[in-house]
């Protein structure tokens, strides 16, 4: 076992940009789409582990929440990854104008519920186009760690700020 720790927020970066290379293989796009975060399996996420998060090799909670992450990004994909200055989940969600009610339902549920809203997540944010992206690396926390009270605090913070900077700026324009 490697006494480095993991950054797992820039592991994650690194698979969505790995998974949004034109390169990379339609097949392998599809089988994470239809991965079981609870039992992953199957070279085309295994591959992805391997490359840019070994550790996830010897840590259970870290690969299901991985597998979790990797199959919401090949669902959203093409739009799986933030564009330039954009945050986290939160923060698209108020953007996308996702309700209210789905932002709490996403944060009310417990880490095995989670797998589940992220896939619906994302099948809704890759409806929204652009607007919809975001960075996973929160989705990635929500489920990896043990405080996922700070997390779920965290992303309802970005929500709300951006969704009263954006009635400012309505507000402003009327």
């Amino acid at each position: 076992m490697s006494a480095e720790p993991t950054d797992w927020r820039d592991a994650v970066r690194k698979i969505a940009w790995r998974i949004g290379l034109d390169d990379y293989p339609t097949g392998s796009l599809a089988a994470l789409r239809r991965l079981r975060p609870e039992a992953p399996d199957g070279a085309a996420f295994w591959w992805l582990v391997a490359e840019h998060a070994p550790r996830a090799f010897e840590d259970d909670r870290a690969s299901e929440a991985l597998a979790a992450v990797v199959q919401g990004m090949a669902i959203a994909h093409p739009f799986h990854r933030p564009l330039s200055g954009r945050g986290g989940v939160g923060e698209a969600m108020a953007e996308a104008g996702v309700s209210e009610a789905r932002l709490l339902r996403l944060l009310r549920l417990s880490r095995s519920e989670l797998p589940e809203e992220l896939r619906r997540l994302a099948r809704l944010m890759a409806a929204k186009g652009d607007e919809g992206r975001f960075d996973w690396s929160d989705a990635f926390a929500l489920l990896f760690w043990a405080d996922g009270e700070r997390v779920r605090r965290d992303i309802a913070r970005d929500y709300y700020r951006k969704l009263y900077n954006l009635q400012k700026v309505e507000e402003h324009a009327a």
